[in-house]
């Protein structure tokens, strides 16, 4: 099995993978991986492309992977052939050739994963490609919904998520429209004019706000996000502008957010920018809770994706 983005998944799959992380959590929500589940992916061996540059994401498969006893092989730009010339595709099917049981791959291209899926017959799982999706980050965001308001003994369907900062660029955006939708949330979008996508409504499947205090008016939810100047060409946006205008600081929780409404942010965070640091490290942020649910995410995804090697 392949898992490539969101947007082709039913409800049910995303609930099956959402289940299948929380039975690696403990009673408190932290990540134990149950001894089980140790040697679940014993003899597995799983490479780890990755062409842009990662933390939680890269580690985070690394140790879901080794924690489930499978192997990894760490291949990036600056060390293998790539250098010499190879492409991607050529790449992949090599560490196929060589018996490789999985590719997890994060490229800058939105077209690639697509492209090695078609040529090769190991599941393959995108970490991230271009623009395009990011679908395990958005298993994390759901999931880090879906149990801070059971905490508060509230379902997940039917709140309203605003997703905040640079929507054009964001794969995590994408993908987190796909799975909030599918699992029942309102979600609206926000962030300067240049960095909203100009598609219909109905491509999205979301709403639009034209400022950071109307997103936040009725969320009970925000997901914010970096701009990412990297992927902007041209006109670069003013930190100081982005900081009055869309960043959260306490003064804007206080006045614009409802009371209690929980603070995300995929990261890497930009202190000073999306977020103050007093916001960041507030008992209503879940950043830290997001990271800590990486491991069990992507573990889940690597047994559902690998069950019919592990069988």
């Amino acid at each position: 099995m392949d898992l490539i983005g969101l947007k082709d998944l039913s409800t049910q799959q995303i609930n099956q993978f959402l289940d299948r992380a929380e039975a690696l959590l403990d009673g408190d929500g932290n990540h134990r991986t149950p001894a089980k589940y140790r040697r679940e992916l014993d003899g597995v061996s799983v490479a780890l492309l990755f062409f842009e540059p990662s933390t939680r994401t890269r580690v985070s498969f690394e140790l879901a992977a080794k924690q489930l006893g499978a192997h990894t092989v760490r291949v990036g730009s600056e060390e293998s052939s790539i250098q010499k010339g190879e492409s991607v595709l050529d790449t992949c099917r090599n560490l196929e050739a060589m018996g490789l049981d999985a590719l997890v791959v994060r490229h800058n291209e939105r077209h690639l994963p697509y492209a090695v899926k078609d040529r090769v017959d190991i599941p393959l799982i995108n970490a991230g490609n271009g623009s395009g999706e990011h679908p395990t980050q958005a298993l994390i965001d759901a999931l880090t919904l879906r149990r801070a308001f059971r905490r508060r003994g509230e379902p997940l369907e039917g709140k309203r998520v605003a997703i905040i900062g640079d929507i054009v660029h964001s794969r995590v955006a994408r993908s987190d429209v796909y799975a909030l939708r599918k699992l029942g949330c309102e979600v609206v979008l926000a962030g300067p004019s240049m960095l909203v996508p100009k598609d219909g409504d109905e491509k999205w499947n979301a709403e639009r706000a034209t400022s950071r205090d109307e997103a936040l008016a009725d969320a009970d939810a925000v997901i914010m996000l970096r701009v990412q100047q990297e992927r902007i060409h041209g006109e670069l946006v003013d930190a100081n502008l982005y900081v009055r205008e869309w960043g959260i600081d306490a003064q804007v929780v206080d006045e614009c957010m409802k009371p209690g409404a929980f603070i995300l942010h995929p990261g890497p965070v930009i202190r000073g920018m999306e977020l103050t640091a007093s916001v960041a490290d507030s008992e209503q942020s879940l950043i830290l809770e997001q990271v800590g649910y990486g491991i069990a995410v992507r573990q889940a995804v690597l047994l559902e994706c690998l069950q019919e090697i592990n069988s």
